[in-house]
């Protein structure tokens, strides 16, 4: 899992780093043209806003200086002498200045009414005949500067207006002034305008007042405008020239411009996404092709990792498991892939090599066996020879009872040797074996005598048939015999790693250089001029249990040689399956 892991998330990981900085590279693009275009679109939203306000404001401005220039014509000022003229004369005078009035009304690009009040001679000239004069309404209305009003004469349905008033003197008050010029357009004009105004752009503009009153285009958002002028100083963003607001989550540009003659506010506002439209969609497809080439990369990374590293993390597997000795069958993947000859011959070469070994190592037992037969077929000759000269000299000497018990040893000894169906034997068969040759050896040599100490946990430890006597033998043959007295000892023992018997004689010995002939000897394959039982108990010893496992020689300080057999305690475990 681990290799699928580092192999599969590299190839993503690799995908996903090489993906980030252009994603990273573009976000940053995409941000700045965002910038740059939102900042384009409200620079130009308030040049539009204020040219607009600016035309709006001196149209305003160019009614109030007609309304002032009335009151300093001279013969409109002949309205507060009327009364003194004679009635056609009067009739004159109203109609010249009705006309100078409608030439002043016609030159005005807003539906614009103006009328004159001479309050001294209860004179009313207005450029609209069926308007009457209201001086309730007028002193209602009154004001120096343009005033929105809903104070208007039935005549105009309820309209709202615009109003100014300039007197003579100025700064009289309505009842006081020789006279009163009104001057007022409908509230219409400006939503009129408005509406020239949107065909030109995107936003939706709108005329506010100081206390909120809008005046705007029908269809307008009205809920919007509202909730939108509650989260601004209309003050404050008129001399900022433009903010943004998010409202719901919809981010709006606010434009604002204020109307020092109309003393209104002319608030315009867009919808950041109406503008960047094109250019988020663009992004977005642009990150949905991004979307697509990672999935896509990654599928194609997977293809890849299936067809080449699962394949070759299996050869891994195999190549493994073939160094720990076992011989798997692959799984074989994609016919048509190049990994698939490769799988299928590992798995044929698996089990050639599994049919080799198994062939070498049934070899190798065959061998073995043939060498142990062979050796133990070289060492019971050996002691037959010797059992018949020691009956032949018994027989001779009359030594009837000791022929019989020799006899009865004898037999013993090869019914244990002739038991050919297992090489191993329990080490307390050894020693009864011993047992039997040593009691027909004390026969031979008078003085001999033996002590055997095997502890009871060692007795039932198997070793190679017949491993023990030739030992034994040679104690008795060479250490005994030549001086016709002695002791020999037998004595098993264990520790932490080896089990180990020592064969000690107390018999004439051997020098350093004999002792070292002898391991020599016991080193080196036998020839026909010389022994062979050392060497052959040291190989039985090496094929039985491994190189750990051997024979030593240590020559007593007081005459005598110690012969120590030892092997590794831990396989004893399993030489009972053998």
């Amino acid at each position: 899992m681990s290799l699928r892991l580092n192999t599969f998330t590299k190839i993503v990981g690799i995908i996903v780093l090489l993906l980030i900085p252009i994603i990273a590279l573009y976000w940053f693009s995409n941000k700045t043209s965002m910038d740059v275009v939102m900042n384009e679109v409200e620079i130009s939203m308030h040049k539009d806003l204020s040219y607009f306000a600016d035309k709006t404001d001196e149209t305003a401005n160019q009614l109030a200086r007609s309304g002032l220039m009335i009151t300093e014509d001279i013969n409109v000022r002949t309205l507060e002498f009327l009364e003194i003229a004679t009635l056609y004369e009067q009739t004159d005078q109203k109609i010249r200045i009705a006309d100078k009035l409608r030439l002043i009304n016609a030159s005005s690009p807003w539906d614009t009414t103006i009328s004159i009040y001479a309050p001294a001679t209860n004179t009313f000239v207005s450029t609209d005949f069926h308007l009457e004069y209201d001086k309730d309404l007028v002193k209602k209305n009154y004001s120096k500067v343009w005033k929105y009003t809903e104070n208007v004469a039935p005549y105009y349905q309820n309209n709202p207006r615009f109003v100014r008033f300039l007197s003579e003197p100025y700064d009289s008050s309505s009842e006081k002034a020789g006279l009163v010029v009104e001057v007022s357009f409908a509230a219409d004009e400006l939503v009129k305008a408005l509406e020239r105004f949107k065909q030109g752009g995107k936003g939706d503009a709108f005329f506010v007042s100081p206390d909120q009153q809008i005046l705007a285009v029908n269809g307008s958002d009205r809920e919007l405008q509202q909730t939108l002028l509650s989260k601004i100083d209309l003050n404050k963003l008129a001399h900022s020239q433009y903010s943004r607001i998010k409202l719901n989550g919809t981010e709006y540009t606010v434009n604002s411009v204020y109307l020092p003659e109309l003393g209104w506010y002319l608030f315009d506002y867009l919808p950041i996404d109406d503008v960047v439209r094109p250019i988020t969609t663009n992004s977005n497809l642009f990150y949905i092709c991004i979307v697509f080439l990672l999935i896509g990369s990654t599928i194609a990374a997977y293809v890849l990792y299936t067809n080449v590293q699962v394949p070759i993390r299996e050869l891994i597997r195999g190549v493994k498991k073939l160094k720990k000795g076992e011989y798997p069958k692959l799984k074989v993947f994609h016919p048509n892939n190049e990994f698939h000859f490769l799988l299928v011959s590992f798995n044929d070469m698996a089990v050639q090599i599994e049919q080799l070994i198994q062939n070498v190592y049934l070899e190798q037992i065959r061998s073995r066996d043939a060498n142990l037969k062979q050796l133990q077929s070289q060492i019971n000759p050996h002691f037959l020879y010797n059992c018949f000269s020691l009956i032949r000299s018994l027989t001779r000497l009359g030594e009837k009872e000791s022929v019989m018990e020799l006899a009865l040893h004898l037999s013993r000894y090869y019914r244990y040797t002739t038991r050919s169906e297992r090489q191993l034997a329990y080490l307390r068969e050894e020693v009864e074996l011993v047992k039997s040759y040593l009691a027909i050896q004390a026969m031979n040599v008078q003085d001999m005598t033996y002590v055997i100490t095997i502890p009871e946990a060692m007795e039932e430890l198997e070793i190679p048939r017949l491993i023990l006597q030739p030992i034994v033998e040679n104690a008795v043959v060479h250490g005994l015999e030549p001086i016709g007295t002695g002791e020999v000892r037998i004595i098993g023992s264990q520790n932490d790693r080896y089990n180990l018997i020592t064969v000690t004689d107390n018999g004439i010995g051997v020098t350093e250089e004999q002792l070292a002939q002898l391991k020599l000897q016991m080193s080196m394959p036998p020839t026909e001029d010389k022994g062979c039982a050392l060497w052959n108990t040291r190989q039985r010893m090496l094929l039985q249990y491994g190189q750990e496992a051997g024979v030593r020689l240590i020559r007593g300080d007081d005459g005598g040689l110690t012969v120590e057999l030892y092997w590794p305690n831990e396989t004893n475990s399993n030489l009972l399956t053998k």
